[in-house]
């Protein structure tokens, strides 16, 4: 199954993925009362989010691409120089910063106070955007990879361990992960949340490591300068920004 062809939103290219348009048909079917709305709401959100990245992005000289797929969206972008881990940080916030605004503003112009749960749920419309918007949202910013919290916590962890702090982010986030788990197997009330963890562990494990494996590799691998006393020049990297959808 090929993507939908890409389109272009606020001069930014978005290409949604066959996953994506998966995971919408399962929250449709999940509950077809309320589960159109809320597939609506998580595309507009999920939009919005990585828009956030991706105007974050271009302050910084990058030319960024969305991609939205299962249970995740994504905004890729090459700096044209080294970018620092407070600039990193700064595009990740960006996303999730941009989609608790828009919902905490929405629910305000529906008179609904985001911290009063139960008024949140009197409206099916207030409940899908509180939790598409600012839970979402808030969740994100949790350190564990792939969310954008992990890759703030990895670009810190970069800032003081170079060489070792990127796999320390993913040690940490797995094991978070991992024990979150369990915990959902253990206590019955919450097991249905355990498939959930589970995908959210081998997006740590299998996308992540590979990728910087593959790194290592390439720069191991890259020929010497011409002058062997001139200094390496840094070359930009796609730096990848997930998000969950």
């Amino acid at each position: 199954m090929t993507d939908v062809p890409a389109l272009r939103l606020l001069g930014f290219p978005v290409r949604v993925k066959p996953g994506f348009l998966a995971f919408l048909a399962l929250v449709i079917i999940w509950n077809p009362g309320v589960g159109w709305k809320f597939a609506i709401a998580i595309t507009i959100f999920s939009l919005v989010h990585e828009l956030g990245h991706a105007t974050a992005a271009k302050r910084l000289g990058a030319q960024p691409e969305i991609a939205l797929d299962f249970l995740a969206g994504s905004t890729r972008y090459t700096p044209p120089r080294p970018i620092t881990p407070i600039e990193r940080a700064w595009v990740a916030v960006s996303g999730p910063a941009v989609e608790i605004v828009l919902g905490l503003v929405v629910l305000g112009v529906m008179r609904v106070n985001p911290l009063d749960v139960p008024q949140v749920f009197e409206s099916q419309v207030a409940g899908v955007v509180w939790i598409a918007g600012p839970v979402f949202g808030f969740l994100n910013l949790l350190p564990i990879l792939p969310l954008d919290g992990g890759h703030v916590l990895s670009g810190a962890l970069e800032s003081i361990w170079p060489s070792h702090g990127g796999i320390v982010a993913i040690a940490f986030s797995a094991a978070v992960t991992l024990a979150v788990g369990v915990v959902t197997l253990l206590e019955p009330a919450a097991r249905w949340l355990a498939p959930f963890a589970l995908m959210l562990l081998v997006l740590q494990i299998w996308p992540l490591v590979p990728q910087r494996t593959r790194g290592t590799r390439r720069r191991a691998t890259r020929p010497a300068p011409a002058d062997a006393d001139a200094e390496p020049v840094a070359e930009p990297v796609a730096e990848p920004v997930a998000s969950e959808a």
